[in-house]
């Protein structure tokens, strides 16, 4: 195990001046380079060295090894472009040794529970075996999923034993990004310096399309203005110089690529605030409402909950842009059949593409967004610790088909991502509860309470949005139950306490008078901006 790092690495990117052909030029000799030599090296041998060695791995691949032939002449690379090549392709490499594992893993299962047994089968096997046996890896669901689904799928199609198809022979990992890293350089083909509002760097660069010799490459020079909030952000770090960066590509609106360079800067860790950890703001990711927070104290709620919603109009836009990839797609698969042109196909496959990109950029905002806000929130209110809820034991119901889409590729994984990262700044603490029955128990009795249509009609619905309990009267929003509820299950351990039921009700505390209950009900306040928090009636 390596030890823990006592110091935070934070990136920032730049975008270089467009129209420059020598980017270009070197984009493609290293993609060329990249590709060939991961064809070259791919292989079971070589997952196994890269992983057992704690070296770089540019160090274990000689980079004599990177050569790009064009119509029988060699074409000329300096060192540490070379260098570079061998360390990106290593990093692949090494990445795929789990995945390789696991493959192996769910291969004995499948030998030896035959192959008609149900996929659901296989992967509940599989999670008890890494469960029971302390020697066994850890695998998330979805990878086992996936690797029981290549098997069998393979081994349909080849119609061959399990055992005669090696891992390396089914997978052959592609390079869809263009990434370089200039970590390994030493200042032959990157300088750079920093004075805290701009960054002057000097780049090596071919300058026609297949370099034969040195005088080929020559030198380049540009600037990067820093703006104002990652100035700010500089004057915090260790050392205003940052560390090498790495060159690479992105898509931005309308198609168009650009290239990036991500400088890396170096910070120190904030102890995390002892004195502020009985203080939580428990939070509840969702749909339309994006998050839905309380802030709670000693086993109180000392906040009315905070929404953060997605307004109709925004959520009708995302929907249509579903709509209308799911039509080229059918659009797609009648070309296909009919066989029809290859340019009307291809123009609708980077129509595809394109409402992909606009749908994950949009996506990327509201999670910056998100996270920004309950992180501010958490500072604002002087919390300790975030807690979440962990969603990855939850599975979408068979059939369910808009609901299992909106489960798996919503924000909720990247919102909980961002949270993490952005608290380690902060010195908060992140906490993960199982979400069994959060939204279905009433946080003042701890009664299973009922799903209903609203707070002025008690009609008991299973796919209500409000919660009434009718023991002791509580009714609100199901969000906010759930966000309570996941502060109430932040304290059970779960060796001595089974359920919800078993653990204390949360009071609410206003102006230093505990009282039994929140007014509930009432309507939201409106709202006309596409993300924003609503302060709720409790």
């Amino acid at each position: 195990m390596f030890p823990k790092k006592q110091t935070l690495i934070k990136s920032y990117q730049f975008k270089i001046v467009p129209n420059q052909p020598q980017m270009v030029y070197f984009q493609q000799l290293v993609e060329q380079a990249t590709t060939k030599l991961l064809a070259d090296l791919w292989s079971e041998n070589w997952i196994e060295r890269l992983r057992t060695s704690k070296q770089k791995t540019f160090t274990l691949i000689n980079e004599a090894k990177v050569q790009i032939m064009q119509k029988g002449k060699k074409i000329y690379l300096p060192s540490r472009v070379r260098r570079g090549i061998a360390e990106r392709v290593g990093r692949i490499i090494r990445g795929q040794y789990k995945r390789k594992q696991c493959y192996d893993d769910c291969l004995k299962v499948i030998e030896q529970v035959g192959q008609k047994v149900p996929e659901r089968k296989l992967v509940r096997i599989v999670l008890q075996t890494y469960r029971t046996n302390k020697n066994y890896p850890f695998y998330k669901k979805v990878m086992i999923q996936q690797t029981i689904q290549m098997i069998k799928k393979w081994h349909k199609k080849l119609a061959l034993d399990f055992e005669m198809v090696s891992y390396c022979q089914l997978v052959r990992p592609e390079i869809k990004k263009f990434v370089f890293p200039f970590g390994v350089d030493d200042g032959q083909t990157l300088r750079y310096a920093c004075d805290g509002k701009s960054i002057q760097y000097r780049i090596k660069l071919p300058v026609v399309p297949q370099p034969k010799d040195k005088i080929d490459w020559q030198w380049f020079e540009e600037w990067l203005l820093l703006p104002e909030k990652i100035q700010k952000k500089i004057k915090t770090s260790l050392d205003q110089q940052p560390k090498r960066p790495i060159l690479l590509t992105k898509t931005l609106k309308g198609g168009l690529e650009y290239f990036f360079l991500q400088f890396p800067w170096e910070y120190a860790k904030q102890a995390k605030k002892e004195e502020r950890v009985e203080r939580a703001l428990a939070v509840d990711l969702g749909l339309k409402k994006i998050a839905t927070a309380v802030v709670c104290e000693i086993g109180k709620q000392i906040s009315k909950p905070i929404y953060i919603k997605l307004v109709g109009g925004q959520y009708r836009h995302i929907e249509r842009l579903y709509k209308h990839i799911a039509g080229i797609q059918k659009q797609q698969a009648k070309l296909k059949n009919k066989n029809q042109l290859e340019k009307e196909g291809k123009s609708k496959e980077e129509e595809r593409k394109r409402l992909y990109r606009k749908r994950n950029r949009l996506g990327e905002e509201l999670a910056q967004t998100t996270a920004n806000l309950l992180i501010k929130t958490a500072c604002d209110w002087q919390c300790g610790k975030i807690i979440l809820e962990d969603l990855r034991s939850i599975k979408p119901k068979k059939g369910r088909k808009k609901w299992s889409r909106q489960m798996n590729e919503w924000l909720r994984g990247r919102i909980t991502e961002l949270i993490e990262l952005k608290s380690i700044e902060e010195g908060l603490r992140i906490q993960k509860i199982i979400p069994w029955g959060t939204s279905s128990h009433c946080p003042r009795c701890t009664t299973i309470g009922m799903i209903v249509l609203g707070p002025n009609n008690l009609t008991n619905k299973k796919g209500g949005r409000w919660f009434y309990c009718a023991h002791c009267g509580f009714s609100a929003d199901r969000d906010y139950i759930a966000a309570l509820n996941i502060y109430r299950a932040s304290f059970i351990n779960y060796k001595t306490i089974k359920s919800l039921k078993d653990t204390s009700p949360i009071p609410y505390k206003e102006m230093g008078t505990l009282r039994s209950t929140v007014p509930s009900g009432g309507p939201e306040m409106n709202h006309n901006n596409k993300l924003v928090v609503v302060n709720g009636c409790g």
